[in-house]
This record gives structure tokens, C-alpha cells and sequence, in this order.
């Protein structure tokens, strides 16, 4: 074995199709962001960017910051809200060339395999394929990888300290993208400690500067949460999380998704990456944060629901290590099989139809991404015939949804729940007001919002018809009086 290439993995395939392989995916991805219909939280998001703020309820801001800004060179559509996470893409494919040249220089192969675990795996091309934070999370990470293992290959005989600062910047930013970007920090602090050959670190002054570096880019979130009563952290940490009797079914139905989600077929060369010792400059950093974040969420999967995506870190830092695991030929053509199959039923179901009965299955997801250009004229007819002051949903989702299409922050979520909209609507300001309110299957009336007005007549009960197949079914009320909550 030379600079940890297995001789094995050279005979995958002529290098030319591997890379004509990787030309055509990396087309297909882009054709997929030009392509598929806006997704749920994505317009939740973008709604974030038209209110510049320190932070946010649900997440860190550096996903609503570029959205912002975005926003303002490119105007309200598709194009300015897909644009960062173009630039984002393009990015991870530089930063898998740099990281790939610095732990296998020696095996050219190793980039472009690489490349294609990282267009093929789905959880990777679900988190780069729409406007939510985790894309943002993922490039950080990658970014911040790469400099952090330019400064292990270094230490300590001749420390790059410029990496290192680099490093704990780019996890900074990671840490204004997604909350969970901490267990990178927490894994290199953990890495440094385990380590023998890291020790030595803990007494050079230059450690603690980059940490600095890393927290200071959070002062944005932190001061926000004092002048909100800790109200992100509040929600991230505990209200957000389903309350259900603790168990091994949670641990077991969180597995089974993430296998899903990675690719049977990856677990393997995951597994021995993970549990191999030695290995590429960086090896050890990776694998502590791999099982530190994905430790973490099998516990917290224990007690609550947790998702797949939850685990990204994880995932992000095994990348570049995965192809130096692939022994056999055959489970590399299965996974890029598998992934590349989901990837074109994703494309399909999101951009040109859905593949099933939404409603049938239960797939909020796929019912939400059409019908909103006839909604919104729907409900513009309505606010114009019946003189509205405002125009409301149920939900900060549907919310965002149609504020996406009708082209305007005008929409506001009424959810009994806390979100975003709660910092955005002034509810004293519209008491007395009369509203278009919009409800559908996933979001149905509740008594919480009935009660938020004195009367509230229904319009229109109409299927959304998409390909003459109904994929919704949306009601417009006429909601008279609005009642403010009282303090």
C-alpha cells in the first residue's frame, strides 16, 4: 500500500470513464437545482433573508445572511435562491481536490472516486440540493477539514500556524451555519487531547487564539439569544424535540434510516474507516468527530426523533477518507448504483411530477412543491374581492410557501407554536384587521387559530391539480376581526 491506496481500488475503472462519469453528475446536479420546485423550508429560509438579523429562532444566520444578499443583487426568484448553493457545490468540488491531494498524493484516483461517493451518496446530494443550512455546514466543514489537516501533516516539526487559524475560522462559519457543527469543535479539542502526538498543542498559545477565533464568530447567535431570552438554544436543545417513551426502537429506526440515507452498500468502507488505526494525515481527527457526532445522535435518537441529516458532520468528515476503505469493485458500482437511481427519482418527483399519491402517502413533502402559482392567484382574487388587510396560514411553512410565490414578506404563519413569523408580526398592530386565511390537508384548521378571530366564513374548498392528478386540497377563508393575544 502507497500513501494508504489500496492496489485493489486502481482497477475500478479507466480513469476517463470515471471522470466522464463525474462530468455527467455534476451537470445533472446542477440541473436539478435549476430545475426542481422550491422545497418547504427553503422558502422558510428565504422569508429569514428579507429580515436581516443577528440570528434566528431555528437556526444560526449565515444561511438567511447569503439569501439576504443574494436577494438583493438577483431579486425575489428561484435563480437568487439557489445561487449560493451553487457557489456553495462548487466550492466542496475544489476543497475534495485539496483535501484529496494532501492525504493520497500519491493516487490520483482517490479525487475523483472521492467526487463520485460525494455525488452519488444521499445524503450528501439531499443536503447540497436545496437553499437549507446544511449546505452551508457541509462546505465549512469540508474547508475547515482541509486546513486543520494541512496542520496535523505539519505538527510538530514545522507548524503552519496560518492553517490552523484557518481552520478554527472555517469552523466558526460552520458553527453560523448549523448548531451541530459544535461536534467538530468539540471532536478536534477531543483529538488534541487523545492524541500523544497532539498533546504537546495543549501548551502553545497559538491553540487557544484559533479556539478564540472559533467562539468569536458566534457572537452574533450569542447576543441575539440574550436579547431573545436564549430562545434558539432553548429550542434547539429541548422544545423541539418529540417527547416519546425512551427506547432501542428509537436507536434502531434512527440506524435503519441513516443506513438508507448513507447507502447500505457504504456502510462497510464507513465502518472501516472508522475503526482502522493509522492511516492518512488527519485520519484521527476524522474518525473522533465521526464517532463523537454519530454516538451522540444514536443517544439522543434513544430518548427523541432525530433525523438522518442531524449526523452530517460526521458523514463530511469520513468523505475523504472513504475511498482509501473501497476493497471491492463491486460494492462501489452498487452504491453509485443505488445513489444514482435515488438521485433521478428525486429529480423526477420534484421537478417534473410526483411519482406516487402525495396524499395517499402521506408526503407533505412532495404535495407541498406544486399548486403555488394558482394559489397565490387564488388568494390575491380573494384579498382583492374581499379588501383584506393581511393574508395567513396555519403554519410557517405553507407561509413561506405562498409568501414565495405571491412575492412578498405580507404572509404571516399563525401556528400556536413558536417560529420565526412571531418576531415578524406585530399582533397589536392588526388587531381588529380582517386576514385571507389559507389551510390545506397537512395544515388543517386548528380551534388555537379559530379562535384568533371573531368570524371566519370559508371561500373555497379546491383541489390542487397538478398533471390531473390532485395533490393538495387548499381552503381560503375570509377570517373577520383579528384578535390579538393578550401578553
Amino acid at each position: 500500500m502507497e500513501s494508504g491506496v489500496p492496489a485493489r481500488m486502481r482497477s475500478i475503472a479507466p480513469l476517463a470513464a470515471i471522470r466522464a462519469l463525474v462530468l455527467v453528475l455534476v451537470l445533472f446536479r446542477l440541473l436539478l437545482l435549476a430545475s426542481t420546485n422550491v422545497f418547504q423550508d427553503e422558502a422558510y429560509y428565504w422569508m429569514w433573508g428579507q429580515h436581516p438579523a443577528l440570528s434566528y429562532f431555528d437556526h444560526p444566520p449565515l444561511n438567511a445572511w447569503l439569501q439576504s444578499l443574494s436577494g438583493a443583487l438577483f431579486g425575489w426568484n428561484k435563480f437568487a435562491l439557489r445561487l449560493p448553493v451553487v457557489l456553495a457545490f462548487l466550492a466542496d468540488l475544489v476543497l475534495l481536490r485539496l483535501i484529496s491531494q494532501r492525504i493520497a498524493p500519491a493516487w490520483p484516483e482517490h479525487f475523483w472516486l472521492t467526487l463520485l461517493l460525494f455525488l452519488v451518496t444521499p445524503v450528501l446530494f439531499v443536503v447540497t440540493g436545496w437553499a437549507l443550512p446544511d449546505y452551508l455546514l457541509l462546505t465549512c466543514a469540508l474547508a475547515a477539514l482541509y486546513f486543520l489537516v494541512c496542520f496535523i501533516d505539519g505538527w510538530p516539526h514545522a507548524p503552519r500556524w496560518r492553517y490552523l487559524y484557518l481552520g478554527a475560522t472555517c469552523l466558526g462559519l460552520a458553527g453560523l451555519a448549523k448548531y451541530n457543527a459544535a461536534f467538530f469543535g468539540i471532536g478536534l479539542a477531543l483529538y488534541v487531547v487523545l492524541a500523544p502526538r497532539m498533546r504537546p498543542l495543549l501548551a502553545r498559545p497559538q491553540l487557544y487564539l484559533a479556539a478564540g477565533i472559533a467562539v468569536a464568530l458566534q457572537m452574533p447567535v450569542l447576543v441575539w439569544n440574550l436579547t431573545e431570552g436564549f430562545a434558539s438554544y432553548g429550542f434547539v436543545l429541548g422544545d423541539r424535540h418529540a417527547v416519546r417513551v425512551p427506547g432501542l426502537e428509537g436507536i434502531r429506526g434512527w440506524l435503519m434510516v441513516s443506513m438508507v440515507a448513507v447507502g447500505p452498500f457504504l456502510v462497510v468502507p464507513m465502518l472501516a474507516f472508522a475503526l482502522r488505526r493509522g492511516g492518512a494525515a488527519g485520519t484521527g481527527l476524522a474518525q473522533v468527530t465521526f464517532w463523537l457526532s454519530s454516538l451522540s445522535m444514536a443517544g439522543l435518537s434513544y430518548f427523541t426523533a432525530t433525523l438522518f441529516h442531524w449526523n452530517l458532520v460526521a458523514y463530511v468528515v469520513a468523505l475523504p477518507f472513504l475511498a482509501l476503505h473501497l476493497k471491492w469493485r463491486w460494492l462501489a458500482w452498487l452504491h453509485i448504483l443505488y445513489g444514482t437511481t435515488l438521485l433521478v427519482v428525486v429529480f423526477v418527483n420534484f421537478s417534473i411530477g410526483p411519482l406516487g399519491d402525495p396524499v395517499a402517502m402521506d408526503d407533505e413533502a412532495t404535495s407541498w412543491a406544486y399548486g403555488w402559482t394558482e394559489t397565490a392567484e387564488a388568494v390575491r382574487a380573494a384579498q382583492r374581492e374581499h379588501g383584506a388587510d393581511f393574508i395567513a396560514t396555519t403554519d410557517y411553512t405553507s407561509a413561506s410557501l405562498l409568501g414565495f410565490a405571491l412575492g412578498t414578506t405580507g404572509v404571516t404563519s399563525l401556528n400556536p407554536r413558536r417560529d420565526q413569523y412571531d418576531y415578524w408580526f406585530d399582533t397589536t398592530a392588526h388587531a381588529g384587521e380582517d386576514a385571507i386565511l389559507y389551510t390545506d390537508i397537512w395544515r388543517t384548521l386548528r380551534e388555537e387559530v379559530r379562535a384568533r378571530f371573531t368570524e371566519i366564513v370559508l371561500l373555497s374548498d379546491e383541489a390542487v391539480i397538478h398533471q390531473g392528478r390532485r395533490v393538495n386540497q387548499r381552503q381560503l377563508y375570509l377570517a373577520k376581526g383579528y384578535i390579538a393575544p393578550v401578553e
